[in-house]
């Protein structure tokens, strides 16, 4: 202790301001990121993270690829198909985000071109962004309730409508939606309402309002699987959801509700 000591002090006479300071430049993290749009339509991503961004990602991909649980049958997904899945279920939690940053005075969105006849019917293509394509239909999912924005054309290709008014769902109506719902409305979904969409139960292109009694909480798959399947979803006599199975499943077609969110604590 004494040498020590004795150390510090010949080092505070010699050098009484201190070490010299470290004027070399701060390591930056390996984070690259590259994305690429194929002719086909098909976009790849890859790239380079460090340890620490690395393994928040995976902890985020690991949360929202679980196996789903629900009345639709078996989750036959493979590994990487969950992961896909569930990095895009992180851009929609994303870009739903109030914290998002502003763009030109709006927060970030994505806007999709579809005729109003093919927004109906759900048959034809729709121009999303300035060079992608998707399909009438899912234009259709997305115009319920997502940062993805219809401009509606006539027969003449002038916008019609853009949407927003009529079909997007206001912070207070979405926390009436959420109180009630409590996550995904689908019978044996356990997603908690941060991860779900507003469905149109009457669509908006087809002059359904955005009311509550109009509205059911829903995941991404199973909003899917709602618009492309023989499901059926209606607001019962007591103001809650359920849900007709179609034919191949229960020939009745007895109504389901999802019973595995958590009820209100004053609820009866």
């Amino acid at each position: 202790k004494q040498v020590a000591a004795l150390g510090a002090r010949i080092l505070a006479h010699l050098a009484p301001d201190g070490a010299e300071p470290d004027n070399t430049e701060p390591v930056i993290p390996p984070r690259e990121l590259f994305l690429r749009r194929k002719r086909t339509g098909v976009w790849e991503l890859n790239g380079r993270f460090d340890d620490e961004t690395g393994t928040r990602a995976s902890a985020l991909l690991d949360a929202l690829a679980e196996r789903r649980t629900s009345d639709d049958g078996p989750d036959h997904r493979t590994h990487p198909q969950r992961y896909g899945d569930a990095f895009s279920d992180a851009l929609n939690l994303a870009l739903n985000s109030p914290d998002l940053p502003m763009q030109a005075g709006e927060r970030a969105h994505v806007m999709v071109a579809v005729s109003l006849q093919d927004l109906k019917s759900g048959v034809g293509k729709a121009t999303l962004g300035d060079t992608g394509q998707m399909t009438a239909a899912e234009a259709r999912v997305h115009a319920c309730d997502a940062m993805i924005i219809p401009a509606v054309l006539g027969d003449k290709s002038e916008p019609l409508n853009l949407g927003r008014l009529r079909r997007l769902i206001s912070a207070g109506l979405r926390r009436a939606l959420f109180l009630r719902d409590r996550g995904c409305a689908f019978p044996g979904c356990h997603r908690p309402p941060r991860h779900c969409q507003g469905h149109h139960i009457r669509h908006w292109a087809d002059g359904g309002p955005t009311d509550l009694i109009n509205l059911v909480l829903m995941c991404a798959h199973h909003h899917r699987l709602l618009h492309r399947s023989g499901w059926e979803v209606r607001i019962a006599a007591d103001g809650l959801p359920e849900f007709l199975p179609p034919v191949f499943i229960d020939r009745r077609r007895k109504p389901r509700r999802n019973n595995l969110h958590e009820p209100l604590p004053f609820a009866a």
